[in-house]
C-alpha cells in the first residue's frame, strides 16, 4: 500500500490535463498490479468502478489524499528513514570525494576513478540527482586522462544528462546543454564516427525540452561548435 501511495504521488505529478485513466492505466502508470489497484482505490472512494472506466484526475487525486491521511503515520515513518538514508548517503559521499580529491593529488586517478564509480552503484538510489551528476562529471574528467574505453565514457555523459534533467525546468535543460558543451569535443576525436553519431543522438533527446523553454538558440549554438548540421536543421 505505502509503495502505491508514493507511486500513486508521482503519477499525480504528471497527470495530463484533460485526461482521464482507466484503472488498468493507472496501474500501468504506478506499477502496481491491477486486483491492487482495485481495491485501494475502491476502499479510498467508496465505489467500484469497472477497471476499463475512466477516472478524472479530481477523482483520482481524492483517493489519494484518502489513502495518505488514513496511512498517515506509517507514510511518515517511511519518510524518516529515507530521510536519514539519504542524509547517510551524503555524508559518505562527502568522504569518498575527499579520498577522491588525496587520490588525485597523489596521480592514482585510476585508483579514484574506480572509487567513484563504485560510489555511483553502491548509492544510485539514495544520493540527490546533483550529487549523482557530480560524480558523473568527475567519472568522465578523471576517465578522459585515464584513457577509459569510449563506451564506458559515454555512459558517464548520458547518465549525467539524465540527473540534470530530473528535475524539468529550464535551468536543468540549461546545465544539461552545458554538461555536453564540456565534454562533446572530446567525443569527438573518435576516430570512427561514432562519437559525431553519439552526441548528434543526444542533442535529439534534448531537443523537445530546449524548444519547451526557448533555449533553441543554445541549442543550435551547440550544435554549430560541433558542427553538426543536420542536428541544427532541425531548428530553421
Amino acid at each position: 500500500m505505502l509503495d502505491f501511495i508514493l507511486e500513486l504521488e508521482r503519477v499525480l505529478n504528471i497527470w495530463p490535463d484533460g485526461v482521464k485513466w482507466s484503472l488498468v492505466q493507472i496501474a500501468e502508470q504506478t506499477r502496481t498490479k491491477v486486483p491492487h489497484v482495485v481495491d485501494f482505490l475502491t476502499e479510498a472512494l467508496s465505489k467500484n468502478p469497472d477497471v476499463h472506466d475512466p477516472l478524472t484526475f479530481n477523482e483520482v487525486s481524492k483517493a489519494y489524499i484518502i489513502l495518505r491521511e488514513r496511512h498517515k503515520q506509517q507514510l511518515d515513518a517511511l519518510y524518516e528513514r529515507s530521510r536519514k538514508a539519504t542524509q547517510a548517503a551524503v555524508d559518505s559521499f562527502e568522504q569518498v570525494m575527499e579520498k577522491v580529491r588525496l587520490m588525485e593529488l597523489s596521480k592514482n586517478r585510476r585508483g579514484a576513478y574506480r572509487t567513484l564509480n563504485y560510489t555511483y552503484g553502491n548509492y544510485l538510489n539514495l544520493l540527490p540527482a546533483e550529487l549523482k551528476a557530480r560524480i558523473c562529471d568527475d567519472c568522465l574528467r578523471i576517465g578522459i586522462k585515464e584513457a577509459i574505453n569510449f563506451q564506458e565514457l559515454s555512459q558517464w555523459l548520458q547518465r549525467g544528462i539524465v540527473h540534470l534533467m530530473e528535475s524539468a525546468n529550464r535551468d536543468s535543460v540549461e546545465d544539461a546543454l552545458d554538461f555536453l558543451d564540456a565534454y562533446g569535443d572530446y567525443f569527438l576525436t573518435e576516430a570512427q564516427g561514432k562519437g559525431e553519431k553519439f552526441l548528434t543522438n543526444l542533442l535529439l533527446r534534448l531537443k523537445p525540452a530546449a524548444m519547451e523553454f526557448d533555449l533553441s538558440p543554445k541549442f543550435n549554438e551547440l550544435a554549430g561548435e560541433f558542427k553538426l548540421m543536420e542536428v541544427m536543421d532541425v531548428f530553421v
